[in-house]
């Protein structure tokens, strides 16, 4: 993949460039991502989120493309993420352009076909969507679970026909890699892992394989269900849980297993402490948005997506 440099890097010109993400980013990207968070712009989204997502460009940096105008970060995108972030002071001058155009040659280069990014549901957002050949494709949620209705999420009952335990760090990352990713193969929120992405963040410090269950089949021992959890502290100095990921394989459904990792996830949180849990669902999901209702999980923020093509930029 090549990002487009095209604008001349002379100083005081005010062209925008955009270029690959470099050491010494974060210094500025973590900071800015913090600002906007103040400010309201990363709606739903706590500040470990964001740690993590920086974490991640630095493991990879290539996931990321920067623009600059004179020198000085001006925004960027991750598509992985979902992310195109403009600095205020850089706004309406062409930067959001570029990052989208840097943004569909990630996307191609990491072998999808289209680019996904979160639009809020503002019209000067929409416009410049829209004036960028993006299309609404679809709206993940933000559910929450309160206290009240955890301490009613009673302790799972899963099938005898399973089995449940811990993730085995050393072992299991090569399966449990193929169950994510055939689960969410077809999902309207492509999700893809690697071996390699996950012993890098299962290597991270302070990792606790306790926070992901496995379920397997007795039969045959094969992995067909998993949920992992994490416990934080929120904005407002609560501790409270995430239910990060889960899923159960497609032809284990219908047996009451995603009700009962979900219920082992709240269950687990509780026990960690959490006084309440959030997920992320998408709203076409019809079958989990019934599930999670059920619990007692209530709607909160929306994070509606828009896509374009993927392209390889020359």
């Amino acid at each position: 993949m090549t990002i487009d440099t095209s604008a001349a890097r002379v100083a005081g010109s005010g062209l925008a460039i955009v270029r690959g993400f470099v050491p010494g980013d974060e210094t500025v990207i973590l900071p800015a991502m913090l600002a906007a968070l103040e400010r309201g712009e990363y709606v739903g989204m706590e500040q470990y989120q964001l740690e993590h997502a920086v974490e991640g460009i630095m493991a990879d940096p290539g996931c990321c493309a920067v623009s600059e105008i004179d020198g000085q970060v001006a925004g960027w995108v991750i598509p992985a993420d979902d992310d195109l972030t403009v600095l205020p002071e850089f706004r309406r001058r062409g930067v959001g352009r570029r990052l989208v155009e840097a943004g569909r040659a990630i996307a191609a280069r990491d072998g999808r076909d289209r680019l996904r990014l979160w639009v809020p549901r503002q019209p000067q957002a929409e416009a410049f969507a829209t004036a960028c050949s993006m299309q609404y494709a679809s709206s993940l949620w933000q559910m929450r679970l309160p206290a009240e209705a955890m301490a009613l999420v009673a302790e799972p009952v899963f099938p005898a026909s399973t089995a449940v335990r811990s993730l085995r760090l050393g072992t299991d990352e090569a399966p449990f890699v193929a169950l994510v990713n055939r689960i969410f193969l077809d999902h309207p929120s492509p999700l893809e892992l690697s071996v390699d992405e996950v012993r890098r963040v299962h290597g991270l410090p302070g990792f606790d394989p306790a926070t992901i269950l496995v379920v397997e089949d007795v039969a045959t021992d094969a992995m067909i269900g998993f949920c992992r959890v994490h416990l934080f502290t929120a904005s407002d100095g609560a501790p409270s849980g995430e239910i990060r990921l889960l899923g159960v394989d497609r032809i284990w459904r219908g047996r009451g297993l995603g009700r009962a990792v979900t219920s082992w996830g709240i269950a687990e949180l509780r026990r960690r402490g959490a006084r309440s849990v959030t997920l992320a669902v998408e709203g076409e999901n019809e079958s989990a948005l019934r599930l999670y209702s059920g619990l007692g999980f209530r709607f909160g923020v929306e994070w509606p997506h828009w896509t374009t093509a993927a392209q390889v930029v020359a």
